[in-house]
């Protein structure tokens, strides 16, 4: 029951037992029915007991705070009547120093913004004015249509979904640390726009342009502020449709920007922004603003622990929060059905962009979301009632705030504890699997691959489990039947799928918003650093013994002492790129929001329109080659050193190019 409806009953019961009261004694009504009609509804049970969260919660988040090096932390638990927990922890600012306030204290949530967004979508779907079944062209502006490229057209329903097919593009545009960097939604979707890579609808793999596509779509479609071309259209739309109507006062998608941008905050989120931090050297290093309005849509929300725990309550009570109806049950009931996609039925899926996910048999809906420095997530369990949200504000939070709403799920709710996993089947030949995978959340057409790349390295264990270590952490995954596999310490599935020959060639992630490809050697991004490396050392090989020799009258014939001088050349020119990578990769190390919000960088573009010099090096030895082979003095061991000093630079040059490194793939 609504609130307000109790508040009202309560207070027409009140007034009847001061009615009844006035009576006269002989009309009075017995002692015992009088206490049954003064009594007010007893509450319903609460889902959790707030005193044992409370201490629970403050274990976990003290231990992970000290543990990790996490400067603030910003959590709510709440049920359908209201709050169970708003915390917060640590400090949002150092100079000066401000401790975190759940309920003032704003902590960038980025992709969790997308859940916004997907609502403003919905509601245009419930209310016939989009059609998930149409082409996005039919619904964006001119600017924005997006081209024919040979694959079919993308429809809405694939904006919701993830399933585009668009590359993923980041460096240097995302996020920048300067409001004069901040481009117009419009400009930045032109600018910025990625290559389809694969047909619509086959794969869901994650696509921050996608949702801000669909904010611009959405904005366009709901003719908010028309024609400002500036982003308040869909900041206005959020705030009147969504933020005004749940009571958050310190939500906002606007940004501190420059005078004049419509898109600016107001002066009621000056100072209450958290910092962001880097955790180095055993200290806190404050960061820059991390602005994200160009594509705002996508990730540019900033909340306050307070204001998402009434966003929670509003999913939990079926679109409905203090008397105000924010989804009507129609919007809601699309919400809550089967979700719109998944990669394959044991994993997760997207309804109406909300990851659809299951801790044990625990459904919930929610997102994760993370900038640089802010990782938070949230999640809503409509079946038990709760809702949880965490953000951490410091580089180094990021698991902590991914395994949060887990861990509280599970020691209050049966049905999230995860049995453990059954043995492996006698005789299970898990060597099939093994191999290396690489995300196709990933660039492939620009330089932009080397940095994007994720490999996953599969191996199967003794026992015939597989062990899968990406980024340097490992997972053990037990196999459930056919080609699931179940996570041996958490609630995760994966699924492997087959080509056409009944090979493994990929698996499905256990969230739906990613596949795995299997790869071979030149896809991997180890094989490219140590072709790298092979080629300096080679050249610094190739230049020793060309200074070991010099004095000694070379008897071979023109052709073979030009064959030697372009192989020096070479060498020079490979070992000088070598030590420019080097260079270059010591300085990204060094700063690596540096590398992220000032690529290219003139070095790095440097580097790349060397390599077609390279390459033409490369050319040269192979033409001279055979005069090499042919040179009178030299001997056997000479012949197969240039021979293998060539062939590596050819090696090197493929790898080069099958990683888009060269100027004009930038």
């Amino acid at each position: 029951m609504p609130r307000i409806l109790r508040a009202a009953l309560a207070a027409v019961l009140l007034f009847s037992s001061f009615a009844a009261g006035a009576q006269d004694a002989a009309t009075a009504v017995p002692a015992s029915d009088a206490v049954a009609a003064d009594a007010t509804p007893a509450p319903p049970p609460r889902a959790i007991d707030a005193a044992d969260l409370s201490a629970y919660v403050d274990g976990l988040v003290d231990a992970a705070m000290e543990r990790d090096g996490i400067a603030g932390v910003t959590v709510a638990v709440v049920d359908r009547e209201g709050p169970l927990l708003l915390r917060g922890y640590g400090f949002s600012s150092l100079e000066p120093r401000r401790e975190v306030d759940p309920a003032g204290t704003l902590f960038r949530i980025a992709s969790i913004s997308k859940t916004f967004t997907y609502l403003l979508g919905l509601q245009l779907v419930d209310a016939g004015r989009l059609d998930l079944d149409k082409p996005v062209n039919d619904y964006l502006p001119e600017a924005l249509k997006l081209p024919d490229d040979g694959y079919p057209p993308v429809l809405v329903r694939h904006l919701f979904t993830h399933t585009a097919g668009f590359e993923d593009s980041a460096m240097g545009h995302l996020f920048v640390d300067r409001a004069d960097r901040v481009l117009s939604p419009t400009e930045y979707l032109q600018r910025h726009r990625p290559k389809r890579v694969r047909a619509p609808g086959t794969f869901a793999v994650y696509s921050n342009y996608s949702v801000a596509l669909l904010g611009a779509l959405v904005a366009h479609v709901s003719g908010a502020d028309p024609g400002s071309g500036s982003g308040a259209s869909f900041d206005t739309l959020v705030e009147r449709q969504l933020f005004q109507p749940m009571g958050m006062r310190l939500t906002t998608f606007r940004e501190p920007l420059r005078d004049g941008d419509p898109r600016k905050s107001g002066p009621a989120f000056d100072g209450r922004w958290s910092k962001g931090f880097e955790r180095a050297g055993g200290a806190f290093r404050p960061q820059a603003f991390e602005h994200i309005a160009h594509a705002g849509p996508a990730g540019g929300a900033s909340s306050t622990a307070s204001d998402m725990g009434r966003y929670m309550r509003m999913l939990l009570r079926g679109g409905e929060l203090d008397g105000v109806r924010v989804l009507s049950p129609s919007q809601y009931a699309r919400l809550a059905a089967e979700p719109l996609f998944r990669n394959a039925p044991q994993v997760g899926g997207f309804s109406y962009g909300f990851f659809d996910t299951r801790i044990g048999s625990l459904r919930v809906l929610g997102h994760g979301g993370a900038t640089s420095w802010f990782h938070s997530n949230m999640a809503v369990a409509p079946d038990a009632g709760v809702g949880v949200f965490i953000s951490t504000n410091t580089d180094t939070g990021r698991r902590f705030a991914g395994q949060f709403a887990e861990k509280v799920f599970q020691r209050y709710f049966e049905q999230a504890r995860v049995p453990p996993p059954a043995a492996v089947p006698e005789g299970f030949d898990a060597s099939r699997f093994a191999g290396s995978y690489s995300s196709k959340r990933g660039n492939y057409t620009s330089a932009e691959k080397a940095f994007l790349a994720t490999t996953a390295q599969v191996a199967a264990a003794d026992d015939g489990s597989l062990v899968i270590t990406v980024g340097g952490e490992g997972s053990r995954w037990v196999p459930e039947g056919g080609l699931v596999f179940r996570e041996a310490e958490g609630p995760g599935r994966i699924v492997f799928f087959e080509d056409g020959d009944g090979r493994v060639a990929g698996y499905d992630s256990p969230l739906g918003h990613n596949a795995f490809e299997r790869v071979g050697p030149m896809q991997q991004g180890n094989t490219l650093l140590a072709g790298i490396a092979l080629a300096g050392a080679v050249s610094l090989l190739v230049l020793v013994g060309g200074w070991l020799r010099r004095g000694r009258r070379d008897q071979a014939a023109p052709a073979a002492r030009r064959s030697a001088f372009w192989l020096y050349l070479s060498a020079l020119a490979w070992l000088a790129f070598v030590v420019l990578v080097l260079v270059y990769m010591r300085g990204a190390e060094a700063d690596e929001t540096a590398l992220f919000y000032g690529y290219p960088g003139t070095l790095f573009t440097a580097l790349l329109w060397s390599v077609p010099l390279l390459f033409v090096l490369v050319l040269v030895d192979l033409l001279h080659l055979p005069a090499a082979w042919r040179a009178r003095g030299w001997g056997f061991w000479r012949k197969l050193r240039h021979t293998a000093a060539v062939a590596v630079y050819v090696f090197a040059a493929v790898l080069l190019w099958t990683w888009n490194l060269v100027g004009w793939k930038l």
